[in-house]
């Protein structure tokens, strides 16, 4: 930031300079070049000034735990949480994120009490940080025939980086068994899905995504990581859990970041101001999750440049009254 501030300034005393110039006639069209080469100069510099404090606010991260839960609602909350969990790792996928789901709950055929997934890659943090809170969701259930008001809870929480986790493979009980489910006659008759259970906490995952048994077991290695990892941040970071605090609060209705109207069939973001049409498209295409996610960014960067603006104003009030006393 200094350097460019530095540069932006010596370019501002360059055209100062320049318009003294323009008092002398032999110098005029000389002078009037420069004034214009370097005004760009000056314009340039300013733009990167503010991408460069924005960057600096963002929060950075590219590992993270994704969190949803059922609140306010019974089962249409739950349904909703469902919803939303879908199409984050919908998301993530199109992303090229790595979505690793950790926990899942179900409630029913369709909808989840609580679900938490890890999510990793370059800058996933800025994806989905302005996902954290209650959302609230106004429709009429595929059970009724009155508009009902239900929600459901999103926590976001990055992982630290100097938390390590080491699996012995004495200490995995390793089997292997048929597949079930689509997947076609050489699925169901190899013995590829796997499970692991971790014998010191009992954890045990399975999978079967891969008709390949070794692959197979690299995925259960994987969520088995990512689940020892949550449970050792659970234990060891009270700022975690004060974040989630934060981010849920009760679950109330009241207490709603976002609105799903489908009457209207608009999305509201209550904390910036913003508005997209387009329920359906929100749930099912990546895009109508990035138009929400674009204009609420937009907005937050305008928000913080406002701030830093009112901060500098308000230091130049301070040391204009104390040199004038």
């Amino acid at each position: 930031k200094a350097v460019v501030s530095t540069q932006s300034t010596g370019t501002l005393n360059t055209i100062v300079e320049c318009h003294e110039l323009l008092k002398e006639p032999e110098m005029e069209e000389i002078a009037r070049d420069d004034i214009i080469t370097m005004d760009k100069k000056l314009q340039s510099s300013y733009s990167e000034i503010q991408t460069e404090i924005i960057d600096s606010l963002l929060p950075s991260g590219n590992e993270i735990f994704l969190e949803v839960r059922m609140a306010a609602g019974g089962v249409e909350s739950s349904m909703f949480a469902s919803e939303l969990l879908r199409t984050y790792e919908m998301v993530a996928v199109s992303r090229g994120f790595q979505w690793t789901m950790l926990e899942e709950d179900a409630r029913g055929d369709v909808g989840i009490a609580r679900a938490i997934a890890s999510v990793s890659g370059t800058d996933v943090l800025g994806m989905f940080q302005f996902e954290a809170g209650v959302h609230r969701v106004q429709r009429v259930p595929f059970n009724d025939t009155r508009t009902h008001t239900s929600t459901a809870v999103v926590i976001v929480t990055n992982k630290p980086e100097d938390v390590k986790i080491d699996i012995n493979e004495d200490d995995l009980e390793i089997s292997y068994m048929r597949a079930s489910g689509p997947g076609g006659q050489f699925v169901q008759r190899t013995m590829s899905k796997c499970r692991i259970v971790h014998k010191p906490t009992g954890i045990s995952v399975t999978n079967q995504t891969s008709r390949l048994a070794q692959d197979n077991k690299k995925e259960c290695i994987k969520k088995l990581f990512a689940i020892l990892l949550k449970q050792e941040l659970d234990e060891t970071l009270s700022d975690t859990e004060q974040t989630k605090k934060s981010q849920a609060k009760q679950g109330d209705r009241s207490d709603k970041i976002r609105t799903y109207n489908y009457k209207s069939g608009v999305i509201t973001d209550h904390r910036y101001k913003v508005e997209v049409a387009g329920i359906p498209d929100y749930f099912s295409d990546p895009e109508g999750f990035s138009e929400l996610h674009g204009k609420v960014s937009t907005v937050w960067q305008l928000q913080q440049l406002a701030q830093i603006a009112d901060q500098i104003s308000s230091e130049k009030s301070k040391k204009s009254g104390q040199t004038s006393s």
